[in-house]
């Protein structure tokens, strides 16, 4: 088999990043792919994923292991990507892969992976899902991160041979570029892996629901999703529908939620359960009846496209969204799930409203729309024919 070497700065485990580059993998994989992975970021020698077993076989190199007191090597390499050029060159020699695939790393990184990959005649793919308008927020460490990655997007990507790009913002941005105007790219929205997702809906008609579960299990200390209007929403509308209204929120604590969002945490409508396992995840989301994402009508809503729209909708659980011209396009509004404008306190509170008021079989009917998108949208197996004939092109191009 053709071999992979995926390079990748997230730190693996049970995220967002993890599940992305992994189900990236399984799609190689069942394309006729063998996949090696290489951690490129610097990680603290005591951290306990250097010891965890993955799916695919994980590198990580031993110069990139910096401890608690080595702050200056983190800054220089973060400034200059010096080691993780040198993990990726000792990868290189090893693996002798045919592509090389690099996912959410640094300019120079990039810069330095395409380099190399040209000489030695191997084509390049860049797996883009994200673009973030670097603000500084007092951490140094993680603007310089955010604007390297930034300006690897606008002037490094479209270097390489082809780019896998998760939304249609970014098959748009690739198309109009004009520095290299043979640049293959290869839309694939977040798949599932074969081990997440449900093949039925169970919803029983026979026991009328006395509550709408709106779910959610994500970390929103970062600023991308926006919960505070909609939790007060929640506790304003509580039992005043047909059916009442419940928020369930995984991923904080009560003690997180209580200096995040105030008295809001008290709320008997309202429901914290810290971090969980992602089978634990899977397994709340399947007794929900809303999945929410409400985020800024700004760059990284366009450019990204929440793994949550594929959990969700894939296990028969319809989104209620904000309107932000990114994943909420791929939902007909009212028929797959509910869409609003804004995430003023006036909309999400009129949606909630509609959500709770709905009976039984409409909801169902939605439940059953959403996982027919779902099914369509984000399957692994629906485009292992065509990223198979997109790999085997990008070789012949070569």
């Amino acid at each position: 088999k053709r071999k992979v070497l995926y390079v990748i700065q997230a730190t693996p485990g049970c995220n967002a990043p993890t599940k992305h580059a992994f189900a990236i993998a399984d799609l190689m994989k069942c394309s006729g792919y063998n996949v090696e992975f290489l951690f490129a970021g610097i990680i603290d020698p005591r951290n306990r994923a250097i010891q965890e077993k993955y799916d695919y076989p994980f590198e990580f190199p031993e110069h990139l292991k910096l401890g608690h007191y080595s702050i200056l090597k983190k800054y220089l390499e973060r400034a200059t990507s010096i080691s993780s050029l040198k993990a990726f060159r000792e990868s290189f020699e090893r693996v002798k892969p045919d592509y090389v695939v690099y996912y959410g790393i640094e300019a120079r990184l990039a810069a330095g992976i395409l380099q190399h990959c040209q000489m030695s005649h191997v084509p390049v793919l860049v797996d883009e899902t994200d673009w973030f308008d670097a603000r500084f927020t007092g951490d140094l460490a993680a603007w310089m991160v955010e604007k390297s990655r930034s300006r690897r997007v606008e002037k490094v990507d479209c270097l390489a041979d082809a780019v896998i790009a998760i939304s249609r913002y970014f098959v748009t941005h690739f198309t109009l570029n004009k520095r290299n105007p043979n640049l293959k790219i290869f839309f694939l929205p977040p798949i599932n892996r074969y081990n997440e997702v449900s093949d039925r809906i169970d919803f029983d008609l026979r026991k009328a629901r006395k509550s709408t579960r709106f779910f959610y299990a994500g970390s929103p200390a970062g600023g991308k999703d926006q919960l505070l209007h909609f939790l007060a929403a929640v506790s304003h509308v509580g039992r005043e529908c047909r059916t009442n209204a419940e928020a369930h929120i995984v991923g904080i604590s009560p003690a997180q939620a209580e200096k995040m969002f105030g008295s809001l945490a008290r709320c008997e409508s309202v429901f914290f359960y810290g971090r969980r396992s992602h089978a634990e995840v899977i397994e709340m989301l399947r007794h929900a009846d809303f999945g929410i994402l409400f985020r800024r009508p700004e760059r990284y809503a366009k450019a990204g496209f929440s793994t949550k729209f594929a959990e969700c909708m894939s296990n028969g659980v319809p989104m209620l969204c904000n309107r932000v011209g990114g994943a909420d396009l791929v939902i007909e509004n009212e028929v797959e799930g509910l869409v609003i404008d804004d995430c003023s306190p006036l909309h999400m509170e009129e949606a909630i409203r509609f959500a709770c008021e709905m009976d039984d079989v409409k909801l169902r009917d939605m439940k059953t729309a959403a996982f027919k998108k779902a099914q369509q949208l984000f399957n692994l197996d629906n485009y292992i024919e065509p990223f198979s004939a997109f790999m085997n092109e990008l070789s012949r191009g070569a």
